[in-house]
């Protein structure tokens, strides 16, 4: 009997969706995993039916979560994405988790996941976060590419990604101007930077797998044994999800 591939839905803004590139490496990444990435934009008036259909949901990078959304306020880079992204990716990330489906979020997806439980961020880094009087950037410098690692991450012990990176440190690419500020109270740190920006969240709850990462492992899949092994953990939750979903009458 041939193995169950998992759909593993992507949210997506839908004005995107024809050009070829468009979350292409985060399609890839599922795909190398074992998964069936499939975009989705639209959900009609049912989005916990439409989830039910799906055995994972990847929350991918993109523009800015609205300020307001979180009782923030507006910043001059500030670049925010289509309302009804917003929107569609909110109330995935909530469905998700009451539903117990295998979720990984990334970059703006983790800052979505921790809004959507109630926690905030900060609204641009540079401006806001200055530990000891420090301004930060949160970028790759220019002489590193997208796909390499340029400052560690450093896991609590007994988490579930400590467990999964068997390492107490990970070391990471970056590439954003925001960041989780107040953590939402059904999520626990499990991964900050050393100028205590928090980088990993994973639910409090014993949740299957929903966890959510500041970083871009999808970048990095080709070279890093980290970013692999969360799509594939993602990949094989989603497909023990597959194999029950088969297993109902129909």
């Amino acid at each position: 009997m041939d193995a169950i591939k998992p759909r593993i839905a992507i949210t997506a803004d839908a004005a995107r969706t024809e050009k070829p590139e468009y979350l292409r490496s985060y399609r890839r990444a599922v795909e190398q995993a074992g998964g069936e990435p499939e975009l989705l934009t639209s959900t009609g008036s049912d989005l916990e039916a439409t989830l039910q259909n799906f055995d994972g949901l990847l929350l991918p990078g993109g523009a800015d979560v609205d300020p307001a959304v979180y009782g923030g306020r507006d910043h001059p880079k500030v670049y925010k994405a289509p309302s009804a992204l917003d929107e569609l990716e909110l109330a995935a990330a909530r469905w998700a988790k009451r539903l117990d489906l295998p979720t990984l979020a990334i970059c703006r997806g983790a800052q979505v996941m921790n809004v959507a439980l109630g926690g905030t961020l900060w609204e641009d880094i540079p401006d806001q976060y200055e530990p000891q009087g420090r301004k930060l950037q949160h970028q790759q410098t220019p002489e590193h590419s997208r796909q390499d690692p340029t400052h560690p991450v450093d896991f609590q012990s007994g988490t579930r990604l400590h467990d999964l990176f068997g390492s107490l440190t990970v070391l990471t690419n970056s590439r954003h101007h925001q960041a989780l500020r107040r953590i939402a109270h059904d999520l626990v740190p499990a991964g900050k930077t050393r100028d205590g920006i928090v980088e990993a969240v994973e639910a409090r709850e014993n949740l299957s797998f929903y966890v959510g990462v500041q970083w871009h492992p999808e970048d990095m899949v080709d070279r890093d044994e980290p970013s692999r092994a969360l799509f594939r953990e993602l990949v094989a939750h989603a497909s023990l999800r597959a194999r029950r979903r088969a297993a109902l009458p129909s």
